[in-house]
């Protein structure tokens, strides 16, 4: 039963990013499975019937939920081999994480969070995306300017230069014209998640989310 992560978790995160190497980790494994792992595991047990709740699609093993620690390095730059942060990832089975519209928590050395979203820019997703939201575009609004919405998540993606699209109803411009679409909460009062009432707080979060990933998704009715 998830009782809440603890100060070893963020503890662990800063040594590992000053400390990013094989030999650490290894000295270091069973603390990072019992601090950081299974933590966030029973977590991801915790909040998976509100995941289910918003796509009933969505993979729900645990091992596929939470992130690895170990980073693939094989095509990026960047050849740190450890994350010094973790998260929970909720989406559909077969695409990667770049690929996906994910739901997701994120626990970061000095800021956790939790929201909706696209890793970066995904030209493929938005195309799909677009249509839907200008299918029902007022519904959209109602949904992402409702204050319960608006003081919990903001809008997150990079516009285009210029803006591509100019067609349509002003209020949906804004979300229209961007390279990915995301909506987040972050928050740097790590004390929050040393309780196991944290979960109760991303669940609330979720349920904010779910109607508006339906839409994007074409899964509400």
């Amino acid at each position: 039963m998830f009782q809440g992560l603890n100060e070893d978790t963020y503890q662990f995160f800063w040594e590992i990013a000053f400390q990013n190497e094989l030999s650490f980790y290894e000295a270091n494994k069973e603390r990072y499975k019992k601090n950081v792992y299974e933590p966030l595991k029973e977590l991801a047990i915790t909040i998976t019937p509100a995941a289910q709740e918003i796509d009933s699609s969505f993979n729900i093993r645990p091992s596929s939920i939470v992130s690895r620690i170990r980073r693939d390095t094989r095509y990026s730059r960047d050849k740190t081999m450890f994350r010094d942060h973790a998260w929970l990832g909720f989406r559909r089975p077969g695409g990667m994480l770049s690929e996906s519209l994910v739901v997701y928590a994120e626990f970061e050395r000095e800021v956790y969070g939790y929201g909706m979203g696209m890793y970066g820019a995904n030209p493929a997703l938005m195309r799909e995306i677009r249509p839907r939201i200008l299918a029902k575009p007022q519904k959209f609004l109602s949904l992402v300017e409702d204050p319960k919405f608006t003081e919990r998540f903001v809008v997150v993606g990079d516009l285009f230069k210029r803006p591509k699209f100019t067609d349509a109803p002003e209020g949906v411009l804004p979300y229209l014209n961007r390279k990915g679409l995301s909506f987040c909460f972050s928050s740097p009062n790590l004390k929050k998640t040393l309780s196991p009432e944290i979960a109760d707080e991303i669940i609330e979060g979720f349920q904010l989310l779910k109607p508006v990933y339906r839409l994007l998704m074409g899964l509400d009715e």
